[in-house]
């Protein structure tokens, strides 16, 4: 069949065993290669924010990976597919992280073709500015067509 088969991959808990001193940076041929000047999220940032992430998936079809920004306390990790040409087919956030202000988390589970997003939203004051916690967490899922576009399931 032409589903599209990636491992069991979990993306965002991971970030706390990064080695800020210690980052591979992209390339300027790794970011024009990958186009990353079309993802909308990435257009401000200078390759020395940007590091490879993992490639998920790579077969005849073209491939898929992940790319990190890492910033002064804060990751984000986009989900990149690949046509076999190498042309950027589609794109999605998949984790983030601010280690500073700890507002939002975002984490994704991937299972061969079925990619779940969870955002948790934390809150630490009441309207009137009395102190709470609280959190909200919202589920999104997602699959990978074969033509390795994401789609809400």
């Amino acid at each position: 069949s032409l589903d599209v088969q990636l491992n069991d991959t979990v993306l965002g808990n991971n970030f706390e065993h990064i080695d800020f001193d210690n980052i591979s940076h992209l390339t300027k041929a790794q970011y024009d290669s990958l186009q990353l000047q079309k993802v909308s999220g990435l257009e401000g940032y200078d390759i020395s924010y940007l590091s490879m992430g993992d490639v998920l998936l790579q077969n005849t079809n073209g491939r898929i990976l992940t790319i990190q920004v890492i910033t002064d306390g804060e990751i984000t990790e986009y989900l990149l597919s690949y046509d076999n040409q190498g042309n950027l087919i589609d794109n999605m956030i998949v984790a983030y992280e601010d280690m500073v202000e700890y507002y939002s988390h975002v984490s994704t589970s991937i299972n061969s073709n079925k990619v779940t997003v969870q955002t948790i939203n934390y809150t630490y004051s009441d309207p009137q500015g009395n102190p709470v916690e609280l959190s909200d967490t919202a589920i999104v899922k997602y699959q990978i067509t074969p033509e390795f576009k994401f789609i809400t399931d």
